[in-house]
C-alpha cells in the first residue's frame, strides 16, 4: 500500500458511509475482514456481518476528512475528523479518531480498527 492507495480507500470509504449501499460497504472489505469499532467490544467478523451491521444504521449526511499519518507496508494509520447528522434529526455530532487499517495486495481491508471521541453539537 502506499498513500495514494490509502486515499483512494478512505475516498470510497466516505462514499459507502454516505450512501449505505451495501454493495459499495462490500467492496471495502475482503471476506473475513475484522472491523473494531471499540477497543472494549467485540469485532465485527466477515464482510457479510461487516455489512449487515454497517447498513442497518440510519441515513446521515456526513463530512469527513482525515490525514494519512503513515503507510509501512499493508498498514495505515489515519487521523480522522467527521461530522454527522441523522436526516431528519437537529443535533450534529462530530467525531475525532483514528483507524489502523491493514490491507490485502488488492485494496481491500482485512483489519479494520478505531478509536474516537464524540460529541453531540447543537442544531
Amino acid at each position: 500500500m502506499d498513500v495514494e492507495a490509502v486515499d483512494r480507500w478512505m475516498e470510497a470509504y466516505r462514499a459507502a458511509w454516505i450512501s449505505n449501499v451495501p454493495s459499495e460497504v462490500a467492496a471495502l472489505f475482503t471476506e473475513d475482514a475484522v472491523y473494531a469499532v471499540s477497543p472494549f467490544t467485540e469485532p465485527w467478523t466477515g464482510r457479510d456481518e461487516i455489512v449487515r451491521r454497517w447498513v442497518a444504521g440510519i441515513q446521515q449526511d456526513v463530512e469527513l476528512t482525515y490525514e494519512v499519518l503513515s503507510v509501512i507496508d499493508d498498514q495505515a494509520i489515519i487521523h480522522w475528523h467527521v461530522l454527522t447528522r441523522n436526516v431528519g434529526d437537529p443535533v450534529r455530532v462530530e467525531y475525532d479518531g483514528v483507524l489502523v487499517l491493514r490491507f490485502e495486495p488488492d485494496g481491500r481491508c482485512s483489519e479494520h480498527r478505531e478509536w474516537y471521541f464524540r460529541r453531540e453539537l447543537p442544531g
